[in-house]
């Protein structure tokens, strides 16, 4: 008998969570009849799945809080009825955004009863929308970087203690490296920084820019250097537009190109300027490639497992003097960009084959 599960995706851009769920769709049984339910078709037009458009007004797309918020939700759960009296029955829904982003699932639950299984990739807020959806949630998978966010929920919802939590079906993972990167090519003398993300506020592309600006002035030799700066083309107002910067010297812009490994074949230092990021796939994925990695120290995720000097560069969050000074120390001695690049290569490797996400696709066919 084949089994169905339906996919709630309401986010209206590519992000690196989508990348997340595709891997893990890929390695489900053939008897699992997967079904998307999106508001970003685009991100899943290659994928071995049925789709369906979310009706989703354009101006309220972007509404986080606040009346519009709860309206945009109610006529998402009236999509999503819709959908599934058309569709017939599914055993389980998977949200992967969030509770507060796919809080029309726990409005669902509320009216149906089906089992949803929740995805947490990126920091929440104890609020009261959070609340409301891990408490009906059947099943919680959360990067180890959310944990104590998401823990004063956890705990009051199920009366959990701290070593509790695991025992439970609140079960931590993490991304996994999805697959082989190219080999990074040496032919180039000149050094390359690579720039790659959304342009959402919190990935902070404007720091980079502004701290590369400056990079160029002092530097005695600024021809051994340039910077490849990939981004996703903005589509609301959540995201900066491009057009408001300064030109800045030394930076070529791409449309976030499809085959991102051939900048990484290309590149020898990976920027991260993002604000807390619960993960960084991308950070993995450099890493995986042999790029050398600067970082902040944030006390996220990759904070918390590199170490400075030794698989990654880090500088003070906010600050652009700190940022110039962790790339000036790459720029002008090879050997340690080379000693930083090898050993974050090594340091990736215990993401490859690892099964990473092993429980997640466990739980679904049950």
């Amino acid at each position: 008998m084949i089994k169905r599960v339906l996919i709630y995706d309401p986010v209206p851009h590519k992000d690196l969570s989508k990348t997340v769920m595709k891997t893990i769709v890929a390695e489900l049984p053939s008897s699992i009849d997967v079904w998307v339910i999106s508001n970003d078709e685009e991100s899943w037009c290659n994928s071995n799945v049925h789709l369906v458009k979310l009706f989703s007004p354009h101006f309220l797309q972007n509404k986080t809080s606040g009346i519009f918020y709860f309206i945009k939700h109610i006529i998402y759960l009236f999509s999503l009825i819709s959908n599934m009296m058309k569709l017939q029955r599914f055993r389980k829904i998977i949200g992967f955004s969030g509770p507060s982003i796919d809080f029309s699932l726990y409005l669902l639950s509320e009216l149906v009863h089906i089992e949803i299984i929740q995805l947490i990739q990126c920091n929440t807020a104890n609020s009261r929308v959070e609340n409301f959806g891990l408490k009906r949630a059947s099943q919680v998978f959360y990067l180890p970087s959310t944990y104590h966010p998401i823990l004063p929920v956890l705990k009051l919802q199920h009366n959990y203690s701290d070593n509790d939590l695991i025992k439970k079906n609140d079960i931590p993972f993490v991304n996994d490296l999805n697959s082989p990167t190219n080999k990074r090519q040496e032919s180039n003398n000149q050094i390359s920084f690579l720039w790659t993300a959304s342009l959402l506020r919190w990935k902070r592309i404007e720091f980079f820019i502004n701290a590369l600006a400056k990079l160029n002035n002092p530097h005695e030799n600024t021809d051994k250097y340039f910077s490849n700066l990939c981004y996703i083309e903005p589509k609301s107002k959540t995201y900066l537009n491009i057009e408001t910067f300064d030109t800045v010297k030394k930076i070529r812009w791409y449309l976030k190109a499809k085959k991102l490994k051939d900048f990484h074949a290309n590149s020898s230092i990976f920027i991260s300027t993002s604000k807390n990021e619960a993960f960084g796939l991308s950070i993995l994925e450099s890493m995986a490639a042999g790029l050398a990695i600067v970082i902040p120290t944030d006390s996220a995720y990759w904070d918390q497992h590199l170490t400075d000097g030794y698989d990654c560069v880090k500088y003070t969050p906010n600050n652009i003097e700190s940022l110039i000074q962790a790339l000036t120390r790459l720029v002008d001695d090879p050997t340690l960009l080379l000693k930083i690049s090898q050993q974050a290569k090594l340091s990736a490797q215990q993401y490859c084959n690892l099964y990473c996400y092993s429980h997640i696709i466990k739980c679904i066919p049950k």
